[in-house]
């Protein structure tokens, strides 16, 4: 299909899911979404993908609050995640949805998709007004789906899937010092997940700008959003793509994609932030209060 062509069935997929829609420039849109009270979202073509923006925040956050956003964006359903943005140090929330644009594109796929993403947008907007990942964590499924036919799934995916146990299964990414992707089927969808380090819970400054560093990274990276995890011995951080839970094997492997350029773009600058000193000045650079 020709990129005009599939410009115009996204135009009429948006219009379907928001009100005031208007076009910015080709390929370029804006539209008015309703979540309680009205927010704007910017939408657009871009290598392959239409991507979702939303800018609701105006203030930055301290460092406590954006590690509680790390933490909570691992529970975002429909593939939304929160990103810090580089200039403003504000947070925004995105989703890239993958488009194929050879002669199978679906106008109604690319509907689902957009309606899904838009729910965890929602979810985003609900989140950022408490903070509080436990509200994200327990949030009902929106996308949930049983790890039923998940090995033949991951056999139509042009990467290496071995399974490790019951709904455990993980793909070797492109670089031999990349440790490999989890993939397992949650409450919200298909997840894939990297790795980028672990932190002692007593290191709170290398906490803290890791956080700022990742949420950051996140907002240049396709659908791989930053993500932390509190754990008995510290803290778990790196990357996750949440994808539906009937993917398309095109949409797994762009998920493992982002997941593997992810990995190479912030693993040795995640790495140099474990050092608190380091920690420290990278956190005042970014004029981002500390807590200690």
């Amino acid at each position: 299909m020709r990129l005009d062509h599939a410009a115009e069935s996204a135009f009429r997929v948006l219009d379907k899911c928001s009100g005031d829609l208007r076009r910015q420039a080709p390929w370029h849109w804006t539209a008015a979404v309703q979540n309680g009270t009205l927010h704007s979202i910017e939408s657009r073509f871009d290598e392959g993908f239409l991507e979702l923006v939303s800018h609701p925040e105006t203030t930055k956050r301290n460092a406590q609050e954006l590690e509680r956003a790390l933490v909570g964006n691992g529970f975002l359903p429909g593939g939304a995640g929160l990103a810090l943005d580089a200039v403003s140090s504000c947070l925004h929330i995105r989703a890239d949805i993958a488009l194929s644009l050879e002669a199978g594109f679906d106008e109604e796929h690319l509907l689902k998709r957009v309606k899904w993403a838009l729910d965890g947008f929602h979810h985003g907007l609900d989140f950022l007004k408490s903070f509080d990942a436990q509200v994200v964590a327990q949030m009902p499924p929106s996308d949930a789906g049983s790890d039923s036919g998940l090995a033949e799934l991951l056999g139509e995916s042009s990467w290496k899937c071995e399974a490790r146990g019951p709904n455990d299964f993980s793909a070797s990414l492109d670089a031999e010092t990349e440790p490999p992707a989890k993939i397992r089927m949650s409450e919200h969808g298909l997840l894939l997940s990297v790795e980028l380090g672990r932190v002692e819970s007593a290191a709170v400054s290398a906490r803290e700008a890791i956080a700022v560093f990742l949420l950051t990274a996140g907002g240049a990276l396709r659908m791989a959003r930053a993500c932390a995890l509190k754990k008995d011995d510290g803290w778990s951080f790196g990357f996750n793509v949440c994808l539906p839970s009937a993917p398309t094997p095109q949409e797994i492997d762009h998920g493992l994609a982002a997941l593997s350029i992810a990995h190479q773009s912030a693993a040795r600058e995640t790495r140099a932030l474990l050092d608190e000193p380091t920690a420290r000045r990278y956190l005042a650079a970014r004029a981002i209060p500390i807590t200690n």
